[in-house]
């Protein structure tokens, strides 16, 4: 492996480095991170991994066996260049990328692979959260959006993580900057004191103030008041504590106060000045006191050089930046490293107006709050405003807690600005990311589809609580906010708020299915059934700060199988009961199935004799009518002739009928077993039956391609006949009849309304048989099914009247339905429907 680096790589590694988190111990937040990532994306692997310059070592490890790996053989790289976006590889295998890897090629056999690079601020990409898997796999939008949070919430842990390491260093400096400070305190020839609190702890003091109090150093560690009763009176512990409470420093020049010196009472003159102390927060924790002896001028002004000298020596010691402006233009009379470092420049600004100095502040609030500190004499306090500075060479944007305080001359005018500055920048930035990352995670539970809130602090106070939720406790968002006792007094005797007690005090998730609840709900107490999961959040420091409710109303499935289980035990009793109804039932059925089938064989017996015996006679007369026709025609009147004829045409129609009937008769009322036939087969037979009275007639016939169906093929000839011959006939006299037969595949659902098939099943044929004749009222629809029914004069439309009725019977006995559309004048339809 190459082992020279890049610059761009080293400081990659450099950043990577300041993390310390390489090597370092298994952690729950990150151990919860990829078990979460994996159960989201449903894969078996999920790691947190970081590149260093040899390896690709996890710092989390979610099912592989090994913690580190040569960096050669990781997915995150190619060709040394480290993951910078999202990486999704369905299957590695057919990748030329990874195709030859070994783990791709060996244990763990990787296939599927999906990475979320870990970019700290600085744009360093530090390693990657990523989810594999041995076979292929899918991710959804919300899935890989999922991946990507739990990402930046792996980059949160990791920057509380620098900057608690940070802050531990800071601390440090702090407190050898504290004793430098006191060191140089103890040193000094000016009389200093350090007041600790509002109460003034003497936490040091040296001995020039010591000696112009009258005291020895038995006075550190009391308050001012106790080691020096003799201030009751005098107003220097009102002036300390509204240092302490304002942050305003005073000063004040040859100030009268009264000491106790070998126990006699003294009147000194002074210059003294008190300031406020601040941490490193920003919070005023103390209160510095500077004295000078001026109860001879000439040691007043050489305490006030010495002052002056000293004072300097504390700023540049102190940990914030302090600096100090001179004039209503602002020239910057002094100020320490740190200034200089947070505005990016050096000691030669020292001397410039600060417009000239810090050109970048054209443009931001900062000279304009300067000048009016300088003219109203109020100080500014600023926590965590952002400024734009000019450093190194390029415009950074730096957020800051800073004062801007008056400075006074001893005859109290302004005479310029004293600047404290401390550079908060992380900790803005970090509040923003985790700003960020809550409205993140509350966008998230406001559109979730199922009920979700979160719970926080001991007292269950409802922090967040979407729509779902809401209407769950049957509630409005005012309760957002309230303990969830008050929220839903109701639930006081019911086990939820001891369980939630149980989560928050052990941190262990509690499952649960159909749980009942009795909640206040639309004006009247309700029990529902719930699924719930009651998960506690953990801070930084491992402490359950909050739990997370997520719950699904099943009260209707609960019901439901009750009620089957209810029926079903009903069931079981009626059961018992009707197998012997069954049996006493199922014998006299047989019985008169047995009757029944006699009655038909009787019945298809009377027909056919009735039919045979009736066409006997109605032959005979026929033919006697025809031959004496033949022997008259020459020797009587033609009123004799037509009644001949009449007689011979009342002969054919009750021939017809009878032959009707007989075939109405003959079909079953119930369906049959039928096999499969052809439907086109069936129609073209019938076509070349009526082939003379096609030509006849002129009618020109479109006919659809006909599939196959379960029926009898006799029964469906007399169908098709039947509809054919009445689209024929029913014409106007000087029309040509205009057939067209068509076919659909129609679903159950898609069937009419007025259509109710004999056999119920998905699909249905439909064959449609269109005429252009002379149609009908469709208010005789419930008629012209029926038998002996017929619409039009007998003499114009000859016919028996049986024709339609059969065609119901053999529908209805094939398990279908028939209906019809039409308008007088404007054709008819007839749709038959038979089962698919």
């Amino acid at each position: 492996m190459n082992t020279l680096l890049s610059e761009e790589e080293a400081r990659r590694l450099t950043a990577l480095y300041s993390y310390s988190i390489l090597d370092s111990i298994p952690e729950k937040e990150y151990d919860d991170i990829t078990l979460l990532a994996a159960q989201i994306c449903g894969t078996p692997i999920a790691l947190i991994s970081f590149i260093d310059q040899s390896r690709q070592w996890f710092k989390s490890n979610q099912g592989l066996a090994f913690q580190h790996i040569p960096r050669e053989h990781a997915l995150v790289t190619d060709s040394s260049q480290i993951l910078s976006n999202f990486l999704l590889v369905n299957d590695a295998r057919q990748d030329d990328r990874f195709k030859h890897n070994p783990l791709v090629t060996g244990e763990p056999n990787i296939v599927f692979f999906a990475g979320e690079p870990l970019i700290d601020d600085d744009g360093f990409t530090l390693g990657s959260l990523c989810v594999l898997d041995s076979q292929l796999h899918q991710l959804s939008e919300a899935q890989i959006g999922a991946l990507k949070i739990l990402a930046s919430q792996v980059m949160t842990l990791l920057t509380a993580r620098r900057k608690a390491i940070h802050q531990a260093r800071l601390q440090q400096q702090l407190r050898i900057s504290e004793a430098r400070f006191q060191n140089l305190v103890t040193a000094t020839p000016a009389a200093t004191a350090i007041f600790v609190g509002r109460d003034m702890i003497i936490q040091q003091v040296n001995q020039p103030m010591l000696a112009i109090w009258g005291k020895d150093d038995s006075v550190v560690g009391k308050p001012l008041h106790t080691a020096m009763p003799e201030l009751e009176g005098q107003p220097f512990l009102a002036q300390l504590q509204r240092v302490f409470d304002t942050g305003e420093p005073f000063l004040h020049q040859e100030g009268v106060a009264w000491v106790i010196e070998k126990g006699q009472p003294k009147q000194v003159y002074f210059n003294h000045a008190y300031n406020p102390l601040l941490d490193e927060r920003g919070q005023i924790y103390g209160v510095i006191n500077v004295a000078l002896d001026v109860t001879s001028q000439v040691v007043v002004r050489q305490q006030l050089a010495e002052r002056e000298a000293r004072f300097r020596g504390v700023v540049e010691q102190a940990p914030m930046a302090i600096g100090q402006l001179k004039g209503r233009n602002m020239v910057v009379e002094l100020g320490n490293e740190r200034l200089f470092e947070v505005w990016g420049k050096d000691a030669s600004v020292v001397g410039k107006p600060l417009v000239e100095a810090l050109p970048e502040l054209d443009g931001q609030p900062f000279m304009e709050l300067l000048e009016n500190v300088y003219d109203t004499g109020t100080p500014f306090y600023g926590t965590g405003i952002l400024a734009k500075l000019v450093r190194q060479g390029r415009l950074d944007e730096v957020y800051f807690d800073f004062s801007y305080s008056p400075i006074r001359a001893i005859e109290g005018q302004i005479t310029g600005i004293l600047i404290l500055a401390i550079d908060v920048t992380d900790q803005v930035l970090t509040r923003q990311a985790i700003e960020k990352s809550e409205y993140r995670f509350r966008s998230l539970v406001e559109d979730a589809p199922f009920a979700i809130a979160v719970y926080e602090t001991a007292d269950l106070a409802i922090s967040v609580a979407n729509d779902a939720m809401i209407e769950l406790w049957g509630k409005t968002d005012a309760v957002i906010g309230q303990p969830l006792a008050d929220a839903l007094p109701e639930i006081a005797d019911q086990p939820f708020i001891p369980l939630l007690k149980i989560v928050y005090a052990t941190g262990e998730t509690y499952r649960t299915t159909e749980q009942a609840a009795t909640l206040w709900i639309d004006g009247r107490l309700q029990t529902r059934w719930y699924n719930f999961v009651y998960h506690p959040l953990f801070d930084s420091t491992g402490q359950v700060y909050a739990i997370l409710n997520m719950a699904v109303d099943v009260t209707e499935a609960y019901l439901a199988r009750q009620q089957l289980q209810q029926s079903e035990h009903r069931y079981r009793e009626l059961v018992a009961d009707l197998d012997d109804r069954v049996q006493t039932r199922t014998q006299e059925l047989t019985l008169l199935n047995q009757d029944l089938q006699r009655s038909n064989e009787n019945l298809q017996q009377f027909a056919y004799i009735a039919s045979h015996d009736l066409q006997e006679p109605l032959r005979k007369i026929q033919a006697f009518s025809d031959l004496l026709g033949l022997q008259l025609t020459n020797h009587v009147e033609q009123s004799v002739v037509d009644h001949l004829q009449r007689i011979t045409n009342a002969a054919s129609r009750m021939s017809n009928l009878i032959r009707d009937l007989l075939t109405y008769s003959r079909i079953s009322p119930r369906m049959q077993a039928f096999g499969l036939v052809s439907l086109k087969a069936i129609m073209d037979g019938v076509l070349s039956s009526l082939q003379k009275t096609i030509l006849r007639t002129g009618a020109q016939l479109e006919v659809a391609e006909l599939p196959a169906a379960k029926g009898d093929k006799s029964q469906l000839s007399q169908l098709f006949e039947n509809l054919l011959t009445n689209a024929i006939k029913f014409v106007e006299p000087d029309q040509k009849p205009q057939i067209q037969v068509q076919y659909f595949h129609r679903s159950v659902d898609d069937l009419p309304g007025e259509v109710r098939p004999t056999s119920l099943v998905p699909f249905y044929h439909q064959i449609s048989v269109k005429d252009q004749g002379i149609g009908f009222d469709e208010k005789y629809m419930d008629r012209i099914f029926q038998v002996f029914q017929q619409l039009n004069n007998r003499s114009d439309y000859p016919g028996t009247g049986v024709g339609l009725a059969i065609c119901q019977r053999v529908v209805e006995n094939h398990g279908g339905g028939i209906t019809a559309d039409s308008q007088p004048g404007h054709g008819a339809t007839f749709c038959v429907y038979l089962p698919a």
